[in-house]
């Protein structure tokens, strides 16, 4: 086995390096300071790859619980606000008066309510003395009792009059960004009249279609990476709900992925492409995806043969937090494959391995899975 490759890296040697000529000539420097990794052999979870449709995680509209003239516009189209922040301003000078209104006549009540309930004592101490009558005496109660009902009733509404006055400022719901503005100064609102369109963004649901023949095989909970078109940055989310009915049209089971979105590089409406960790399992080769090195469209790795990089062109499989499950002609368990350094070396060059920094280990077991594309 270790003739035989050898021999295919002469081969590749050779191509290589008539593509890249001015490397060649280097060949007489120092060797290039590397750290190795075996290639080990573990199991994996086959995986199946699908386009996805992201939306926002809430987008509502903003109504007006009062109605009145709009007075202000406190925030623009398009920005982030937080949760309590003014986005509309409404007239407040007619609540503001009723607001007053009522509270005298909450004020009459309660002195009122306070008259009553000091009658119906004096009421009691002479009935003590049966110097009045029980007639008397359920007649003051009674008076008493609707005098204090009277400034609960009041009590109340001067309540939902400041409540109505407190809510002439339309503020956020939630923390997200604004959308389209409905009104405009001096239009006039009802309660529920919608005035702005609010959208959060920092969790995102995506949507996927899961064929038929795929149906039971995606887990709730299970892990799902997602990338987005010319963005090189993964995004990692979890399963949170499968429908059991198919859709009539496409005969997929729509799955519902929830990816949490700090920095709001995904929106709505956006396509991306998740890839869904199924339950079945089976084993192949593994190495850190710090090994895979790209050369236009071939991919490799790089190990060591008698102090020298040799490439080995590889096929990535799958792909799972830090490590790549990977095929290829000449891959052996245990084989080193360079992880530190080999943005600095070519087939054929000098080599000095080095033992892994403090705080890095080779020994850990990653579950990773292998890649379908479902149709």
């Amino acid at each position: 086995m270790k003739n035989r490759l050898r021999l295919r890296y002469f081969w590749i040697v050779l191509l290589i390096a008539c593509s890249i000529p001015e490397r060649a000539s280097g060949q007489g420097g120092p060797p290039a300071s590397i750290v190795t990794e075996p290639i080990r052999e573990q199991e994996f979870n086959n995986q199946i790859r699908l386009v996805g449709r992201c939306q926002a995680w809430t987008e509502s509209q903003v109504v007006s619980e009062v109605s009145g003239v709009v007075a202000g516009i406190n925030a623009e189209e398009g920005i982030y606000v937080e949760r309590g922040e003014p986005l509309i301003s409404i007239d407040t000078r007619r609540i503001a008066l009723a607001v007053k209104a009522k509270a005298a006549a909450e004020r009459q009540a309660e002195i009122n309510s306070q008259l009553a309930e000091a009658g119906l004592q004096r009421i009691k101490e002479l009935k003590e003395r049966n110097l009045v009558s029980e007639t008397r005496l359920d007649s003051a109660m009674a008076w008493a009792g609707i005098q204090s009902a009277r400034h609960g009733q009041l009590e109340a509404e001067l309540g939902q009059l400041k409540l109505e006055l407190e809510n002439c400022v339309i503020r956020a719901r939630y923390s997200g960004f604004t959308g389209k503005r409905l009104v405009d100064v001096g239009s006039w609102v009802t309660a529920g009249t919608p005035v702005f369109e609010t959208v959060d963004i920092s969790r995102i649901r995506v949507y996927v279609d899961l064929p038929e023949r795929y149906f039971g095989h995606v887990a709730l909970g299970s892990e799902v990476t997602l990338e987005r078109t010319g963005d090189s940055h993964s995004y990692t989310g979890t399963v949170i709900g499968t429908s059991a009915n198919a859709s009539a049209q496409t005969h997929t089971f729509p799955i519902t992925i929830e990816i949490p979105n700090p920095d709001g590089l995904l929106a709505g409406g956006m396509l991306v492409r998740a890839t869904l960790t199924m339950k079945e399992k089976f084993t192949s080769f593994a190495v850190s995806k710090d090994a895979i090195v790209r050369q236009g469209s071939s991919t490799m790795i790089y190990t060591v043969i008698d102090g020298k990089a040799a490439p080995i062109p590889v096929t990535l499989t799958a792909t799972a937090g830090d490590y790549v499950a990977v095929t290829g002609d000449g891959l052996e368990p245990g084989m080193p494959v360079v992880i530190r350094g080999n943005e600095r070396i070519f087939p054929g060059s000098p080599v000095m391995t080095n033992p892994p920094s403090e705080g890095e280990s080779t020994e850990q077991e990653p579950e990773v899975s292998s890649v379908e594309t479902g149709s």
